[in-house]
């Protein structure tokens, strides 16, 4: 990766201080110095023929797009539908959910407080912030830290996503009472984190005495002119009125009534192909807009410097963006995907160039993907086709080969195995001639080592390096990616532990169901006035009573589980983000079955010592009891035993 001779983050430490009709037009959206021309005819030609052809392709609503190339007038337009039900088309000032793509848009504020000395980016937030952080003791994460991903916090959906039934408290409160653990030191490996980005946030908030929207709305979005983007929820009546309707997975939301976000600064901004425009300007243009210096200076120039990376040969993170290449050209990005749009945002400093997209759906990003690489591929040069073929044996071969997940997923909330089961993975082996092969979600790719450890995929696209912890193999570093990868042990494969629940599951079920034919054998045997025989039985007799409290301990966990992945697929929002009282009361079931577990183990362990039972009722009684002892280690180990805290 190409450095900057000077290291402005060590300037800042040091200091310490579709075929679809385009229903939009064009629109100058102010510019700096020297005067603008109008957006290049060939340009625009480009976008409507890239943006036709995806939206038929991928079945997308409407899109809205910005692109700024040299020191022309940008180009804004509107595609497709904003409301397909009432057939209204999409321009230029039609309002987008974008996601994640806020968090460039609140590291640039940050970053303009930095430069004007309000804020130190190696000092820990705990400094400027009265929010509790869990995790390791005394080593709180800094604003440079939060802006990489590498805070250590757990990836949670915890205070992300809010019905907008719910009640929605302040983003100090999200932070103060639903707090994400740090899971690893501070500053180590890097696991992309929404609750670091609201940590980082907040900041703007307590450096301001305002709440977080008004603070970023007079930090950036007022003095950049991006009167139509807010941050506030619900939205300014005129914003959420030209709002698009959204088409996503998890159902249609009409204009601005899509689920709330919690975490304001990780993705709560809605904005228009317009304003995005002024911003992609402002990164373009050193901070200038309409001839005014709008950032102060020298905020782009350090936010576009390279400020992490888990191997020095590999693209890592920007001041807010994510590093990556095209051909030989660097170039930032980030993107945002909540559950009913899609956005993206590139922009090329080297080429003078940016480009914006949004969609009204959350599965278009095929579609972002050949809108922006055709537009790079028009506007940067021609890239320089490479082949690279294996010389030798990868050093440490051996020791590479496995399984690889990634650290984005949760461990102290309730949906540590939904997060867990949805985490990428990457199985790797070296063929034999000496290739390393990856098989990521079927895409399978093959890597010939430049370096120890670092390795370029053989067309010279993408690079990914490999740490170790203790000596051990233990990371996989893709480049471009602000997550690290973590070798899965034995212990944490998922199929292990899929046996391993099946067969208590069977063990549970199988013992109850021959007690219950046993029961009824002798119900009918016995005849008249059995029930209340066996009734006072239950009553008197030990092994009865013994059966009754594992039986009941059964239905109790098997139920209330059951339940609660019901009222999951119901309302997944709520039970993810903010489960409310319906879904914890369930937990009572596994409560009093893990209480009923402990009884149960209690008679198998007097049993064990008087022996007072037959040899076949010990067998069967201590198999249930050992399968409701492991059902329950199952449940706490993926936090599904207690109610969320």
């Amino acid at each position: 990766m190409k450095q900057p001779s000077v290291s402005r983050r060590r300037v800042i430490a040091g200091a310490g201080a579709c075929a679809v009709a385009a229903s939009g037009s064009s629109v100058a959206s102010g510019a700096a110095s020297p005067p603008q021309s109008g957006p290049q005819p060939e340009l625009e030609t480009r976008v409507d023929e890239l943006v036709a052809a995806s939206l038929e392709e991928y079945d997308v609503p409407g899109a809205t797009v910005a692109v700024v190339s040299g020191r022309g007038a940008p180009l804004t337009k509107g595609y497709g539908r904003a409301n397909r039900e009432r057939d209204t088309p999409v321009d230029s000032t039609t309002t987008f959910r974008v996601g994640s793509v806020s968090k460039p848009v609140v590291a640039t504020a940050l970053m303009n407080r930095v430069e004007r000395g309000e804020l130190d980016p190696t000092t820990p937030v705990s400094v400027y912030l009265d929010a509790p952080i869990r995790g390791h003791p005394g080593k709180p994460p800094t604003l440079e830290q939060l802006i990489t991903h590498r805070g250590g916090f757990e990836s949670t959906n915890r205070g992300l996503w809010i019905p907008e039934s719910a009640p929605l408290k302040s983003l100090a409160a999200y932070l103060r009472e639903e707090p994400h653990h740090q899971v690893r030191e501070p500053g180590t490996v890097g696991s992309y984190s929404n609750f670091g980005y609201a940590l980082a946030g907040q900041l703007l908030a307590a450096t301001s005495d305002k709440a977080f929207a008004g603070a970023i709305a007079d930090e950036l979005l007022q003095p950049a002119g991006m009167t139509r983007s807010s941050f506030r929820q619900p939205l300014p009546d005129a914003i959420a009125e030209a709002h698009a309707t959204s088409y996503g997975s998890s159902g249609s939301y009409a204009q601005a009534s899509f689920p709330r976000v919690g975490l304001r600064p990780a993705g709560s901004l809605s904005t228009t192909a317009e304003d995005m425009a002024r911003f992609l300007q402002l990164h373009l243009r050193d901070g200038i807009l309409d001839g005014e210096q709008v950032l102060e200076p020298g905020t782009v120039a350090a936010m576009h410097e390279q400020w992490a990376t888990h191997d020095e040969r590999l693209d890592g993170m920007a001041f807010g963006f994510i590093e990556d290449e095209h051909g030989d050209t660097r170039t930032l990005w980030h993107n945002g995907a909540t559950l009913s749009f899609y956005s993206e945002l590139v922009i090329v400093p080297e080429h003078d160039f940016g480009v914006f997209v949004a969609f009204n759906t959350d599965s278009a990003r095929n579609a972002a993907t050949d809108i922006i690489d055709g537009l790079l591929d028009w506007a940067l040069p021609e890239q320089t086709e490479s082949t690279r073929t294996p010389d030798g044996t990868p050093t440490r071969a051996e020791e590479l080969t496995g399984t690889y997940r990634s650290l984005q997923q949760s461990h102290t909330w309730h949906d540590a195995l939904t997060s867990t089961l949805n985490a990428p993975t990457v199985e790797i082996h070296v063929a034999d001639d000496g290739a390393l092969v990856t098989d990521a979600g079927g895409t399978t790719s093959r890597w010939i080592e430049i370096a120890p450890l670092v390795f370029e995929r053989t067309d010279g696209s993408r690079r990914l390096a490999f740490g170790e912890r203790d000596g051990d193999i233990e990371y996989l570093y893709r480049g471009g990616s602000p997550t690290a990868f973590a070798r899965i042990r034995t212990l944490d494969r998922l199929w292990l532990h899929g046996l391993f629940v099946l067969a208590t599951v069977i063990g549970m079920l199988s013992t109850s169901l021959r007690w219950s034919e046993t029961t009824l054998y002798q119900l009918l045997r016995d005849g008249d006035g059995a029930v209340s025989r066996r009734l006072y039985t239950a009553l008197d007799d030990r092994t009865t009573r013994a059966r009754l409290v594992a039986r009941t301990a059964v239905t109790l966990l098997t139920g209330g589980l059951t339940l609660a992945f019901v009222h999951l697929s119901v309302n997944p929002l709520a039970v993810l983000s903010a489960p409310p009282f319906s879904f914890r009361v369930l937990f009572v079931g596994t409560v009093a079955g893990l209480v009923g577990t402990l009884a149960s183990v209690g008679y198998a362990v007097d049993e064990l010592r008087h022996d007072r039972w037959e040899r076949g009722e010990r067998v069967y009684y201590g198999l249930t009891t050992a399968a409701l002892a492991g059902f329950c280690l199952f449940l706490w180990r993926w936090n599904l035993l207690f109610p969320p805290a």
